[in-house]
């Protein structure tokens, strides 16, 4: 299995996030945050794909159903480096909680999914120990992007980001 080839996340490229003369001092903190989040979430993302990728190899010898639990891996893995881009681009704190939230739900998933692969066998457990302290390294980069989303005044039509 070539590692390099598991990674496929783009690098992060600041010219993206670029803002309109004299604005970018508003985003600035968002920006650098999101970057170092982003560029965490590649390291993780290239863990997670690795061990579906051996995941793979083992269910078929133990469980048919091992690929459920394998696409779902994937799934939950490809939802966060968007979320975190689409996040950091837009300025609207609706937006943002509301990308974050789908970025903890995916995380959480994965977790979940990388747990039961180890419970029925398809994976080893020393290999999720190592996904979840890079998930926890990535949790504490995502508290502190968090931290720099500011509340505007856009109303949520839902009511959940109030």
């Amino acid at each position: 299995m070539d590692l390099d080839k598991l990674n496929f996340l783009p690098e992060w490229d600041d010219e993206r996030y670029e803002d309109e003369e004299g604005e970018a001092w508003k985003t600035k903190e968002l920006r650098a945050a999101g970057k170092a989040l982003y560029l965490k979430w590649r390291e993780v993302f290239g863990l997670v794909f690795a061990y579906a990728e051996n995941l793979a190899e083992e269910s078929e010898e133990k469980e048919p159903h091992g690929h459920s639990t394998q696409k779902l891996i994937y799934e939950n893995s490809m939802v966060i480096a968007p979320k975190i881009r689409s996040a950091t681009m837009v300025n609207m704190y609706v937006l943002q909680m509301e990308n974050a939230a789908i970025i903890r739900t995916n995380a959480r998933q994965l977790m979940e999914q990388a747990g039961f692969a180890v419970l029925m066998g398809f994976a080893e457990e020393s290999y999720k120990k190592v996904i979840e302290e890079a998930m926890n390294e990535f949790r504490q980069l995502f508290k502190e992007w968090i931290a720099t989303f500011r509340k505007d005044e856009f109303e949520d039509e839902w009511g959940l980001f109030v």
